[in-house]
């Protein structure tokens, strides 16, 4: 039985490009808030999604590079 949370499974460049498109679209959002002098909860909580954000695709680099 199948299942997406399983770290064995294969990884695609599909996957990367996800995750690189909600890289993008965060530090868009972040750039926003930040350039309106705003440093709220909003702020910190873009921060850390953007950290676990980069962690994954750079473990999905990896997976993609062993393939």
């Amino acid at each position: 039985m199948s299942n997406s949370t399983d770290p064995s499974r294969s990884v695609s460049r599909q996957d990367l490009d996800y995750w690189l498109e909600r890289q993008t679209e965060y530090q868009q959002t972040l750039n926003v808030i930040e350039s309106r002098g705003e440093n709220s909860e909003s702020v910190w909580k873009l921060k850390g999604k953007l950290e676990a954000v980069g962690e994954t695709i750079t473990y999905l680099q990896r997976k993609l590079n062993k393939v």
